[in-house]
């Protein structure tokens, strides 16, 4: 699935991924491949992306917990998926 994270300053990340995992205002949830339509806010944790093989390096702001995972601090956002693309918009 395509995933882009965008921040103020930017866009952070655009690529594909194998799974995201985001902190809902409700909880942690996790978007994989084909996921259905779903809009959501983001409290405040970190994003944890599993990149697919096709993705170049991730920028600095990324933190490499194991393999082809990596976390991004949030406070807050929204996301959104639709047609197994996934928007991030965060703070």
């Amino acid at each position: 699935m395509n995933v882009e994270i965008v921040s103020p300053e930017g866009k952070v990340f655009s690529g594909q991924a194998k799974a995201v995992q985001l902190p809902g205002t409700n909880g942690l949830f996790q978007i994989l491949d084909n996921h259905a339509p779903l809009i959501s806010t983001l409290t405040s944790g970190s994003i944890k992306l599993e990149i697919s093989e096709k993705t170049a390096d991730l920028p600095s702001v990324f933190e490499k917990t194991s393999g082809s995972q990596y976390l991004l601090p949030i406070k807050g956002g929204v996301v959104e998926v639709l047609a197994n693309k996934v928007i991030i918009l965060v703070d």
